[in-house]
């Protein structure tokens, strides 16, 4: 007995500090460490400092070298080489203004993009791959505040109710679904924006069910998986860490199911590698606006995520109608 805790008070400091001291441990002590100190202790490698420069100068260079190519496309006088340094901007633009309350990316840029007439294929393509890259670096910093078995009622839900609004999409006309969608959070949006009171709602894993169902609904049929999570999270009175601990990772999960479904139901061929040469603006866009989200007090948060949901309403609104 004396054993064991001996071995457990020389294993927990480690697992404690993530750092240097866990790989100091000899090779037996090493393998008793659970999956998650081992997790944890690669998470605190890539919090390094160091690294963190390495990889930003990585990434400037990522986004500098694919700047470079739209430049010469340009100079050369390809055809649509202008729309694609556009849609570079906005694709910028729209994770710098979206990351900072964590959502309504895809209404950003999608309306953006829409005025471009860009390929819609192509634009879906290229805005699920810098979505999901800014929800990954989101839920990466983000994930010290994640409690992810609480999540699971609204996961399953989002999950089971996202395939029908993919459903929709494909099938019906959504042209009347996302201008009552796109209504209705402009309206909600400029509600609470504008009220005075704030009334806290309480809730369990029912009502998160609900809310994940909701939102995996309005994400296969607008893109928009956030817009009823986030409402949600905003009625129960959470702080603006708290909120994004849980939209932010169901955004995520969502895009990945609504992707297979997409890929189950309409199968597309389209190029992977030219939407990828968007992702590092997506990436500097994201860094920013998380910059920004960690400077706001919690009233600014509220503020901003209201004004969002007007906006993704809008955005909605002008492309359905």
């Amino acid at each position: 007995m004396m054993q064991r805790e001996c071995e457990m008070a020389t294993v927990s400091p480690a697992m404690r500090s993530g750092g240097d001291e866990a790989i100091r441990l000899r090779p037996a002590q090493r393998s008793k460490l659970r999956p998650i100190a081992r997790l944890a202790v690669a998470a605190s490698w890539f919090e390094k400092p160091i690294v963190a420069k390495v990889s930003l100068l990585a990434l400037c260079i990522w986004a500098l070298a694919a700047a470079s190519d739209f430049a010469q496309a340009l100079g050369a006088h390809r055809e649509g080489a202008w729309i694609t340094i556009a849609v570079a901007v906005v694709i910028l633009l729209a994770a710098l203004v979206s990351s900072i309350a964590g959502f309504a990316f895809s209404a950003l840029a999608g309306s953006a993009l829409a005025y471009l007439k860009l390929d819609p294929v192509s634009a879906v393509q290229t805005m699920v791959l810098c979505s999901i890259a800014t929800q990954l670096y989101a839920v990466w910093k983000l994930r010290g505040s994640i409690r992810w078995s609480a999540l699971w009622p609204m996961l399953l839900a989002g999950a089971g109710a996202a395939p029908l609004g993919v459903w929709l999409l494909i099938h019906v006309d959504g042209a009347i679904y996302a201008a009552g969608l796109g209504a209705f959070l402009m309206v909600y949006g400029g509600y609470v924006a504008m009220r005075r009171e704030h009334r806290v709602v309480r809730g369990g894993a029912w009502q998160d069910a609900v809310a994940g169902a909701l939102g995996g609904l309005a994400g296969g049929l607008a893109g928009l998986p956030g817009s009823f999570v986030a409402i949600w999270c905003s009625m129960r009175g959470w702080d603006k860490l708290r909120q994004r601990a849980v939209y932010q990772p169901f955004i995520l999960v969502m895009q990945v199911v609504t992707i297979v479904c997409l890929r189950w139901q309409a199968p597309m061929h389209v190029d992977v590698v030219h939407g990828l040469s968007f992702v590092p603006f997506a990436l500097l866009g994201a860094i920013g606006g998380l910059a920004v989200f960690r400077l706001m007090t919690n009233g600014q948060f509220q503020a901003t995520v209201s004004i969002l949901l007007a906006i993704s309403g809008i955005g909605l609104l002008a492309r359905a109608l």
